[in-house]
């Protein structure tokens, strides 16, 4: 129960830049496979499976791109993040963009997902910064940094921590395929260098995509390294209508999707955030805390500590740190709420009994006067 403010502001605030950028709705791959509905969990990796799957040899025309059913089966992708455990390090950039009209009114929007990883020690910085015109025309943006057995999350001014039960672990935060779905067909053009990885660039065969007839001058391309077998960029563009995007049927402009990859196996540098809440350091943390967390200028644990013994350990040891003790606190069976004030600030201490799972609960909350 500690963590669930963290969960539950990540869940609202992630709901709020999706309805102020007038979020994407899962679309239509650009291989013409319809995305999962209302999902963007990403899907089980198979660390073993490579990311591309060339099929056949390149034929010696490219295919045409707006809808010949006759283009070469040279790959099938069924995620473009296949491949990224394989690696020491990384930096993903997926952006989802329109720019049109709505009933004739100016539209745009964008969201973007940056993803940094680092394997040993492992360590995460996801960020996803919104903005669209026709909601406050301000970028959101909510920053989720996973290091050294602690998760923090940040959105504005608000910064919440808690005990990580898991180790980061490679594109688990969002996948791009929910939205870009597989690849079917595709065509090897040649090879490139792309942010210094030899890749295979290949033409996305979209014409299942014009044939659903929301877009037109459909163009897809995707990079894929050689050797490693991971997506190093891949990008959509097409103009149309918004539909799959939330807009109606006078919604048309242009949309795009890309995704790029950087500093494969490089360095990064991926370090806790400043001031990020936290229990302040004059404040007492029973030596067998677990599942500590904050949010703002709440911070909260669990003891497996008698009840008795949490409530006179706060009493002595609040004083001990400079605190003085204030009158009116509570005291019943099971829950107590102590007061103190130091300087220009208050803490509450909310102790609670839990006697089902025979742990203590301890609630603080430190403000100025």
């Amino acid at each position: 129960m500690k963590k669930l403010p963290v969960f539950v502001i990540l869940i609202v605030v992630t709901a709020l830049i999706v309805s102020a950028c007038s979020g994407p709705a899962p679309a239509p791959s650009g291989g013409g496979q319809a995305a999962p509905s209302g999902n963007t969990t990403p899907k089980a990796q198979a660390p073993e499976k490579p990311a591309a799957k060339p099929t056949d040899k390149p034929s010696e025309q490219p295919a045409n791109n707006s809808g010949n059913s006759q283009a070469t089966d040279l790959l099938e992708l069924a995620d473009v993040t296949e491949g990224l455990n394989s690696l020491k390090s990384y930096e993903s950039i997926f952006t989802m963009g329109f720019k049109g009209t709505d009933n004739s009114q100016p539209k745009e929007w964008s969201w973007t997902v940056t993803e940094q990883f680092v394997k040993e020690p492992p360590a995460k910085r996801s960020t996803i910064v919104g903005f669209g015109t026709d909601a406050s025309g301000k970028d959101s943006t909510i920053e989720t940094i996973e290091v050294g057995g602690k998760t923090y999350s940040r959105f504005g001014e608000i910064c919440t921590s808690s005990d990580a039960n898991e180790a980061p672990t490679a594109n688990t935060g969002f996948t791009p395929s929910s939205v870009i779905g597989d690849i079917k067909t595709a065509q090897l053009l040649g090879t490139d260098n792309i942010n210094g990885v030899t890749a295979q660039h290949y033409l996305v065969d979209v014409s299942a995509m014009n044939a659903l007839g929301a877009y037109t001058n459909s163009k897809s391309e995707v990079w894929i390294a050689q050797p490693g077998n991971f997506v190093v960029k891949y990008s959509f563009e097409a103009t149309g209508k918004d539909t799959f995007f939330g807009g109606g049927s006078d919604t048309e402009g242009t949309v795009k999707w890309s995704y790029e990859l950087k500093s494969a196996n490089q360095p990064i540098t991926i370090a806790p955030p400043e001031d990020c809440g936290g229990t302040p350091e004059d404040i007492p943390v029973m030596t067998d805390a677990t599942d500590e967390s904050s949010f703002g200028t709440m911070s909260t644990y669990s003891s497996p500590s008698a009840f008795d013994v949490v409530v006179e350990f706060y009493k002595k040891e609040m004083v001990t740190k400079g605190w003085a003790a204030q009158e009116g606190g509570m005291a019943a069976d099971g829950f107590a709420q102590l007061s103190f004030t130091k300087d220009n600030r208050t803490a509450s201490v909310m102790i609670t009994a839990d006697k089902d799972k025979n742990v203590t609960t301890v609630l603080v909350t430190v403000e100025a006067k």
